[in-house]
C-alpha cells in the first residue's frame, strides 16, 4: 500500500505574524470557545498589534475559516496523492479511512473547534466552507461508486449514504482520540478493515 503524505510538520525558524495569530487563536478557541475569545486575546497570545491581525484577517471569523482549511486542505492532499494510477478502490479506499484519523491526530485541535464552533461563521464564509466539504465527499462518493462498478464491492443502496457514513466515523475519532494502546495509524486502519470487508461482502 502506498503511504500518503504525512501531515505537514510546524515549519522550522521564526513563524510569520500570520501563523502566530492562527496558532494563538486555536490555543484560546479550543480552550475557551470562540465567542468568548476576544481578538485583543488572540493578538497578546501572538505577540503582535491589532494592526497586524487586520492586516492579515478582517475579522475573528476569517481565523475561523483558516483553521477549518487546515485540515481540510490536508484531507484534498491525501486524496490527491492516493488517487493515482488505476490501484485497486480497495486498496484506496482503505488508505483515505486510515489517513483521515492520522489527520485527526495531527490536527485535533482545529477540528474540534471547527465542528463543535462553526455555527459562528457568517453565512458566506460557511459557503466558502461548504464548498471544499462537498468536494471532498464527492470525490469519496465516486470512489465507493467506481469500486461497486469494478465489482469489488458488492451492490449497494446509496454510495452517497455510505459516504457520509465512512466520513463521519472516522471524522468523529476527533471527539475521543488520545494517544494510548492503538496509534492513530492503528486505529484508522482497523476502521478500513471493518468497512471493507463489509462493503467487498467479505465472511
Amino acid at each position: 500500500m502506498s503511504r500518503a503524505a504525512e501531515p505537514a510538520a510546524p515549519r522550522a525558524g521564526r513563524r510569520s505574524a500570520r501563523d502566530g495569530i492562527v496558532a494563538a487563536a486555536v490555543e484560546l478557541f479550543d480552550k475557551q470557545g470562540y465567542e468568548a475569545t476576544a481578538v485583543q486575546e488572540i493578538v497578546d497570545a501572538a505577540g503582535v498589534t491589532k494592526g497586524s491581525f487586520y492586516h492579515h484577517f478582517d475579522s475573528k471569523d476569517a481565523v475561523l475559516l483558516v483553521i477549518h482549511d487546515t485540515f481540510i486542505d490536508h484531507q484534498l492532499d491525501v486524496l490527491d496523492s492516493i488517487s493515482t494510477g488505476d490501484r485497486p478502490v480497495t486498496e484506496t479506499l482503505a488508505e483515505l479511512i486510515e489517513e483521515i484519523v492520522v489527520g485527526v491526530e495531527a490536527y485535533q485541535q482545529q477540528q474540534r473547534i471547527f465542528y463543535e464552533q462553526h455555527r459562528f461563521l457568517t453565512d458566506e464564509r460557511f459557503e466558502a466552507v461548504k464548498v471544499k466539504r462537498s468536494e471532498f465527499e464527492r470525490r469519496v462518493v465516486r470512489m465507493i461508486e467506481r469500486g461497486v462498478e469494478r465489482g469489488e464491492f458488492r451492490p449497494i443502496e446509496s454510495a452517497k449514504i455510505v459516504a457520509f457514513g465512512i466520513i463521519g466515523m472516522s471524522a468523529w475519532t476527533y471527539h475521543w482520540y488520545h494517544p494510548g494502546t492503538l496509534t492513530a495509524r492503528e486505529i484508522g486502519r482497523l476502521y478500513a478493515q471493518v468497512v471493507i470487508r463489509g462493503l467487498a461482502g467479505d465472511d
